[in-house]
């Protein structure tokens, strides 16, 4: 089942790569409206992370069981969740140690060369083009964690990846000055992209082209990216998704496609939303289903 497969899409690729940085010690953090990671978390548990527990940012819950990725029934899915008011957030944030490693991925609108990420405006911060989510816990997930931040985005475009004098505002912390934060983070370690895997020089702290993806040339990759990367002199390919790996993820993990909707965008987007609501209604069982471990 080590086979690779020929047969993946964008959506699968991404979430495999991101299933693959889960540690077996890891609490995984789910942010709000991230298919993707939620599934790239529950397949990291049930092949190569069993021990790794769930962190829902929504109700502060902790959770050991793996469940079916949903769109309506996120609450159904903290059945038997283990809650930490208040103090769940500042025990992961604020206290990052060897027995207590946090994972959670996020998906910046910009991102410079040191790793800098901007989620808050594009254009002018008053009188902005396009008002972003906003911070929220950006901060302290740039600057606190032991394990580092992890960052995705399925369009590797110059609109996303732009020098650091072009960002609009600073969110998020990378490496400022070649240098981890002061509040003892590991900064941003990969950035996953639909194009590649890219990682930050061990001296400079500049980003690099850790592995190309199967079918993608570098000049693709440059051309795509608005600031210079490093290239390595053996540049290696991406290890694609292997059989077992997709067949869990769309059999098992999330069948109906939720991932999807961080990839599609427009008339598709919508239709698929609307095609995913509509199958979950007619769910005669709300509860997602309970999954178990390969």
């Amino acid at each position: 089942m080590n086979e690779i497969s020929k047969d993946y899409t964008v959506d699968e690729l991404l979430t495999v790569l991101m299933a693959r940085e889960v540690k077996n010690s890891d609490v995984m953090i789910v942010g709000v409206a991230t298919p993707m990671v939620w599934a790239a978390f529950t397949l990291a548990k049930l092949t190569h992370a069993p021990d790794a527990i769930y962190h829902y940012i929504m109700g502060n819950s902790f959770v050991l069981e793996p469940r079916q990725v949903t769109l309506l029934y996120l609450e159904m899915n903290l059945h038997r969740a283990y809650k930490f008011q208040n103090s769940g957030e500042c025990t992961l944030e604020c206290l990052p140690s060897d027995t207590l490693t946090t994972i959670e991925f996020f998906r910046p609108a910009q991102i410079d060369q040191n790793g800098n990420t901007n989620n808050i405006c594009i254009g002018d911060y008053y009188k902005p083009k396009v008002r972003l989510p906003g911070c929220a816990g950006i901060a302290d997930f740039s600057m606190f964690y032991s394990r580092g931040q992890f960052l995705y985005t399925p369009r590797h475009d110059t609109r996303t990846f732009v020098p650091s004098e072009k960002m609009f505002f600073i969110s998020g912390v990378g490496f400022q000055d070649g240098k981890r934060s002061i509040c003892g983070g590991s900064g941003p370690q990969c950035v996953i992209t639909n194009l590649a895997y890219l990682s930050f020089d061990d001296e400079s702290k500049k980003m690099k082209i850790g592995t190309i993806h199967p079918d993608i040339n570098v000049e693709e990759v440059e051309k795509s990216t608005g600031f210079e990367l490093i290239i390595p002199e053996d540049l290696k390919e991406t290890r694609p998704p292997s059989v077992k790996e997709i067949k869990f993820l769309r059999e098992r993990v999330d069948p109906l496609g939720i991932r999807k909707l961080e990839v599609l965008g427009g008339s598709e987007r919508e239709a698929l939303l609307n095609e995913i609501i509509k199958i979950e209604l007619s769910m005669e069982k709300k509860m997602p289903k309970l999954l178990q471990s390969a």
